[in-house]
């Protein structure tokens, strides 16, 4: 079968199936799997994903795949499954997550909808990331209605956790450490006008100051000879911390970006209105450029407070580096070729803004694109939603990429 017979193919079947593929989207944004967890909390036991890795599962299997269940426990399994050449000397995994952020506020339709309006799917998780991972399986489907062969094995990897701030155990992570290791990723976080090579890093912290609590009417305090304010100690370690510089040696993938302190992001302290606060627990966001790390950072922070005689203590939340990756990479070459027939321009490389999973791959010196998916709005926020043309036209590129790459 020439090329040009295989594209033509490929555009026809997923015409055929979008119908299809557009109600599976809706039936995974119906089954709710929010995340209101942190890398430290995150439970083993408690199905997060609820529904949506079964309704994954079955759907690989009705396709006559064989996908497996492969997680640190029944309630938080991935989903993987192999397809095309497995002693081929390309490979590829399509990689995404299956959890949603938590809903916020007042939606203006049900967060969990999945209902279709004007050309538009709506409903949380819908562009972050469940049409992007049914984009994967309708992909792969049409190659399957096609009955094309890969010279090489892709590996469909549907993760859990990731919301959590990319760094969990349970995912991505948790297939690497058990062998899963590709050859080259991709992960269609959404947005099809740039291809994303790299991304940003994220350190959170929270700092804790202590004082000592004393009822704010006894003479002991009056005369100051008991009680600190936790609350006072903070507020001088903000007043210390505006401004934080951070040494960065500039990229031309990075250009024009800075590394970000954020501080603090969230505050809390004290019990009552008439009782000095004991504790106080503020929090903080770093963003990081590649050469940036969290032990950096705090010393950073350890070197501006230590001629202040504050008692504090800083303690680690999420640790996730800058990565990028070679922007003529043939992984980044075989997408812009394929993105070019089909939607008619070159997508070009681009930092990406939230962090992914795809740092635990190049860190392993795997080639990984970041984010190149379908085009909506509303991601992390309220009326989320997902172009239905360009799923469809996300879908083919996808089916063809494959190809392209794999052979």
């Amino acid at each position: 079968m020439s090329i040009t017979t295989v594209n033509s193919t490929i555009a026809k079947t997923v015409k055929a199936s979008f119908e299809e593929e557009t109600a599976f989207l809706s039936s995974l944004i119906k089954s709710k799997s929010s995340n209101p967890y942190t890398p430290q909390d995150s439970p083993l036991h408690i199905a997060v994903e609820g529904k949506v890795p079964i309704l994954i599962f079955d759907k690989l299997k009705s396709m006559g795949l064989s996908p497996k269940y492969v997680g640190v426990s029944k309630e938080r399994s991935n989903i993987v499954v192999e397809w095309g050449e497995k002693r081929g000397r390309m490979g590829l995994m399509m990689n995404g997550h299956m959890d949603t952020i938590s809903p916020e506020g007042r939606d203006m339709i049900s967060p969990y909808s999945g209902a279709i309006r004007n050309g538009r799917i709506y409903g949380l998780g819908s562009l972050d990331m469940k049409a992007s991972l049914v984009a994967y399986i309708y992909a792969v489907k049409a190659l399957l209605t096609a009955s094309i062969k890969l010279r090489g094995k892709l590996i469909l990897a549907f993760v859990v956790d990731e919301e959590t701030g990319a760094c969990s155990p349970y995912g991505t992570q948790y297939l690497l450490d058990k062998g899963c290791v590709p050859k080259a990723c991709f992960i269609g976080e959404n947005g099809s006008q740039y291809v994303r090579t790299a991304q940003r890093g994220v350190y959170r912290f929270k700092i804790v100051t202590k004082g000592e609590a004393v009822h704010t009417g006894v003479s002991t305090w009056e005369r100051g000879e008991r009680g600190h304010n936790a609350v006072v100690d903070m507020a001088r370690i903000i007043d210390v911390l505006q401004g934080l510089e951070i040494p960065f040696k500039q990229s031309k993938m990075f250009e024009g970006r800075r590394p970000m302190f954020t501080f603090p992001t969230k505050i809390s302290g004290g019990v009552a209105l008439n009782a000095v606060p004991a504790t106080c627990e503020a929090y903080g966001d770093v963003r990081l450029l590649p050469g940036n790390s969290d032990t950096q950072i705090k010393m950073l922070m350890i070197e501006s407070l230590q001629k202040f005689n504050i008692q504090y203590e800083i303690q680690d939340l999420i640790y996730v580096p800058a990565v990028e990756i070679d922007s003529h990479d043939s992984l980044i070459v075989s997408l812009q070729r394929v993105v070019k027939t089909v939607l008619g321009y070159e997508p070009q490389p681009k930092v990406s803004g939230p962090a992914t999973d795809g740092w635990m791959m190049v860190k392993r010196d795997i080639p990984t694109i970041m984010g190149f998916g379908p085009d909506g709005g509303g991601e992390h926020g309220k009326g989320e939603w997902v172009d239905l043309a360009s799923l469809q036209k996300i879908t083919e590129v996808y089916a063809r990429f494959i190809v392209d790459y794999l052979g």
